[in-house]
């Protein structure tokens, strides 16, 4: 009976820490005195807070996650994964806990969380916070069913032949795309621009316009000059090449293996011309070496058929 009254000390210790976690703050995160949409170049300030005012909050973290990984990786000083996020700031400023990022980019774009680093429970994190980057970045063209990427300010096509423009733009939502034509009023609403057998009076400027679905402000656009030429005298690249990529490929290849064909034949000549030039060389100068004087019985070979005297002096 004398151990009875510590096992009750040691449970209402027990009881105490418990009910003290129950009661810790828990935390809260939102963006401090601030509304969206968020545009990519702004700033922006996250701040953690807890349901205990004047709590301490200096246990307490910001997190990240990152799709790459697929975990949460914490934006405290300490943390060996925080130089992959070096342009965000932590701050402890009067007791508050703050998470600034300057010049927001696509990248930042992503959930972030609170949390507490002395508590093991749901209490502990804070729900996520989404934070989304608004942004639209440059056009480009594209001509359809062609081996080349994006194309530059002008496009040649033969008259009476199809054109198809193709427009894009990388943005965090899909963009409205809108064609015109200089000196027409009509607007085609598409990224795709097509105009079957192009004749010379459908020469011009022609301008994609790709713009944000609820930011109208994030509008961005690419013009390019139509040139049209007469079929009797045309005669580009594309008129002469493939136009498909497998195709193309093949162009190209058999060319280039019947040009290091015959190059590897040239070389296996020569090599063999001037082995045959020094063998007969040297049959030339082995001829040559017996000495021809006075009294000597020996003959030298004749180019005369038939001479068979020798030579004496």
């Amino acid at each position: 009976m004398a151990h009875f009254p510590r096992r009750v000390w040691l449970l209402s210790a027990a009881l105490a820490v418990a009910l003290r976690a129950a009661l810790a703050g828990v935390p809260i995160i939102h963006l401090s005195a601030q509304d969206g949409p968020f545009l990519e170049g702004s700033n922006v300030t996250l701040e953690c807070l807890t349901d205990e005012e004047g709590e301490d909050l200096s246990g307490f973290f910001f997190q990240k996650y990152s799709k790459w990984l697929h975990r949460w990786i914490s934006l405290d000083s300490d943390s060996h994964m925080r130089c992959w996020f070096y342009d965000v700031t932590v701050s402890h400023q009067d007791g508050r806990l703050l998470l600034s990022i300057s010049n927001l980019q696509s990248w930042h774009t992503g959930p972030y969380r609170c949390a507490s680093s002395n508590a093991t429970g749901n209490a502990s994190v804070s729900e996520a916070q989404d934070l989304r980057v608004e942004y639209l970045h440059n056009v480009f063209l594209t001509r359809s069913n062609t081996w080349c990427g994006t194309i530059g300010e002008t496009v040649t096509v033969v008259e009476g032949a199809n054109l198809e423009l193709l427009c894009y733009a990388d943005a965090s939502k899909d963009p409205i795309y809108e064609w015109s034509w200089e000196g027409n009023d009509g607007v085609v609403a598409s990224n795709a621009l097509t105009l079957p057998k192009v004749t010379q009076e459908q020469e011009g400027t022609y301008t994609c316009q790709a713009q944000h679905p609820s930011l109208p402000q994030l509008t961005k656009t690419k013009s390019v000059q139509v040139f049209v030429e007469s079929s009797e005298r045309s005669f580009t690249l594309e008129s002469v090449l493939p136009q498909s990529a497998p195709m193309l490929a093949l162009t190209v290849a058999v060319p280039a293996v019947l040009l290091l064909l015959v190059v590897m034949v040239f070389s296996v000549l020569i090599h063999r011309h001037r082995a045959v030039a020094k063998k007969k060389a040297l049959l030339e100068d082995s001829g040559q070496r017996t000495p021809i004087y006075k009294g000597s019985l020996e003959s030298v070979p004749s180019i005369v058929v038939g001479d068979t005297h020798p030579l004496v002096m």
